[in-house]
Order: structure tokens, then sequence, then C-alpha cells
């Protein structure tokens, strides 16, 4: 069969998918991958066709989707030209499958229009209304700042319905913009961490993480070689750039008996951190899933590969949340016990020393996490998610 993945450019949306990607490949599928040369490489490994968007898409600014409104502009900004471009390609070349990421409603509208069997692959929670309203003070939080721009509000609403109207079909609420509800949909995490997964139909997939070899730099093994707890630290890729914070983060672990592993991606170098003490190793770039395979505790932002990775592996986590969908996630780990949510990312040396200790020596975190991380390993994974996918093409293929 022949695949077509339409990825978005953040690696948060895209890592996940590179699994699938690769295990259909191994099984002789053709696979076609479109995304920024940016990550051409990472998708020319596994083995698929890269191609570069014959439309504009640009990186994701994380930064800049402060709120839902701003975040539903974007997707609209680009689906227009997009929908225009992949109607193109579908035209004259057959796919028997059709993947698109939750937030693409240009794949959405390129499928049923051109009567593509299709996908919708979510890198977070699925929504629903009941998720929105139990979370409305994080993914609603700019609720009324926005309702004081009703035209900008209004135009959002008749952009969105005019794609379902050009295609004579029925428009779905608003909010299936973050998800693109398909027949199928694969969600990267369990059902356990999932909130209200009852209220969700047949057609989603709680498939849990997607963890395969990723083909990371390895860390030195003697580093991890260590009779002290390991703690981990990573920001992710959008919001890695707060000397400040790490500096405090720096300073706490100076205090404290434990082995720090601190990756700070490409924005910040060792030097702008000032005086690194011997039990805190600084690095661009960390391989998460190795680290994680050997941590006592993680301190994230709270993006969800982070934290669905951290859960499999039974890694408590300390989150320092930035946006909404983080907001959420942070929410979520502490509603189960396995990590602590700090609110207000501005915190002293004493409140970071206070909560690290407090979850390496409570077991309640700890066993919280083995429990379920169990429940991430029974969802699946990869084997599963292919599975679910094949079957489904196989099923619908024309």
């Amino acid at each position: 069969m022949k695949f077509l993945f339409i990825t978005n450019p953040a690696y948060g949306h895209l890592n996940p998918q590179l699994g699938i990607i690769s295990e259909l490949v191994k099984k002789g599928h053709k696979v076609v991958v479109y995304n920024t040369q940016e990550f051409a490489e990472k998708i020319k490994q596994t083995g698929a066709e890269f191609r570069s968007p014959p439309f504009k898409i640009d990186k994701f600014e994380l930064r800049q989707m402060d709120s839902a409104l701003n975040i539903a502009e974007k997707i609209l900004e680009i689906a227009d030209p997009a929908i225009t471009s992949l109607n193109n390609v579908v035209s004259y070349e057959h796919f028997d499958c059709l993947l698109h990421d939750a937030v693409s409603l240009w794949g959405k509208i390129v499928g049923l229009k051109n009567k593509i069997p299709t996908v919708s692959l979510v890198p977070s929670m699925a929504i629903n209304s009941k998720v929105i309203l139990a979370y409305t003070k994080y993914l609603l939080s700019d609720y009324w700042q926005e309702i004081k721009k009703p035209l900008r509000t209004l135009e959002t609403f008749k952009r969105h319905s005019m794609f379902y109207k050009n295609i004579g079909e029925k428009t779905p609420p608003i909010f299936d913009l973050f998800i693109n509800k398909e027949r199928l949909n694969i969600v990267f995490t369990s059902r356990y961490f999932q909130p209200f997964a009852e209220s969700f139909d047949s057609s989603y997939k709680f498939v849990g993480p997607i963890i395969f070899d990723r083909k990371e730099e390895q860390v030195p093994s003697e580093l991890l070689q260590t009779d002290k707890p390991i703690v981990y630290v990573s920001l992710g890729t959008a919001f890695n750039d707060d000397i400040i914070f790490y500096k405090t983060l720096i300073n706490a672990f100076s205090q404290l008996p434990y082995q720090a592993f601190i990756s700070i991606g490409s924005y910040l170098k060792n030097s702008d951190l000032g005086k690194i003490p011997e039990n805190v190793h600084v690095k661009n770039y960390l391989p998460q899933l190795e680290i994680l395979k050997k941590s006592s505790l993680f301190i994230s932002h709270g993006g969800m590969n982070s934290v669905n990775e951290s859960l499999y592996f039974g890694v408590p986590m300390l989150l320092f949340p930035i946006i909404q969908e983080q907001h959420v996630n942070a929410s979520r780990v502490e509603e189960l016990g396995f990590g602590i949510y700090f609110h207000n990312k501005i915190i002293n040396q004493g409140e970071i020393i206070s909560a690290v200790q407090k979850i390496l020596k409570d077991s309640f975190y700890s066993q919280n996490a083995k429990m379920i991380s169990k429940t991430q390993h029974e969802a699946g994974g990869l084997t599963a998610a292919v599975n679910q996918i094949l079957d489904y093409a196989s099923r619908t293929t024309n």
C-alpha cells in the first residue's frame, strides 16, 4: 500500500509519527512524507520519501500560540494554499491512505474531497466538549479577552465553516480544528491518562507513546553509572533559552546529593550558565529515552511527548508548563499523583530543593508512576498503532 503523511514542522508532533513511518516502510509499504527541510534528514532515516510541502508552512512558533484564537488563525492561514496544493498532488498520484497531524485541517479536507481513507494522529490528549469544560481555565484562559474581539472570532468561525461548505460537508464543532476527527484517530497516550476516556467513541485508539530506536547519540556510560539518584532536566525544543531558570536549577542541585543531567538545546552554551558543580552535567543535547531509563525524576515543561515518555519509564515529574496544552498535561499529572505542577514558572532555589526532595523521598510518587507506566505499556504503542492503521487502510482502500 502507499501512504501519504501530512506532518507538521514541530518535533513534538513529528517524533511519535517517525516510529510509525519507519515501521510501515519496514513492512514493505511505500510512504511519502511532507514536511519542511529542517526535518528532512530525520524523515529520510526512516526509509520514507521526503518531500518539501508545495505550500508555505512555517515552523509553528509556540511562543506565539498563546491563545486558542491565535492557534485557530494559524491553522486557517495555512489551510487554504495547502488544500489547493495537496489536491493537485492527489489528483495525479494515488494513495491508499492519508495520515495527518491532528491540527492539519488541510489533511482532513483533502481526504474528504478526494475520498481517501484518512487517519488523524493525535500527539496530545484527545479533545471533546467534556475535556474543554474540565480544563477551561487552561484551554480557554484567553476566552474573555478574545470575546472582546467579536469580528476576529466570527471571522474564524466563518473561515472554518467555508472549508466544509466548499466540499459539501457538514461543519463540525469549532474545537475540531484542534483534532480534525477522522474515522480512525490514533492518540499517543493511554486510556488511563486520557481525561474522560469513556466519552470518546470507538474511532479513538489510545495506543500510548511510540517508543522506537531513534538512533540518538549516546551518553558516555560512565556518567550514568552512579549510586546516586539521577534527575533529568529538559524543557523541550521550543522553550529552552531561559538562563535564569537554568541557573536557579543549577544552584539548587549544588546543594542536593543527586546527579543532574540538563539538556539546554541549541540556544545556550554552558558558559552562559556560570559555574557548574560536579554533580550537574549540562549538554546541548541528551538522548531523552536513554536518560529516562536511568532517572528517578524528570523536570520538564510538560510537553506531551515528554510526559508520555516519562510515564512509559515510570519516572515521576516536576513540571513547569508554559503554554496551554502543557498546563493541561501538568494538571493531569498532578491529578494522577505522579508529579508536582508549578503553576508559576517564576520560582526560587528553595522551592526547587523542597519539591525535588519531596518527590524522591515520598514513595507515593514513584509507586503511582510505576502503576501508570504499566498502563502505557499495555496500550500497545508502535505495534498497536501500525496494526490499527493497516487494518483500517485495508478495509477502506479504494
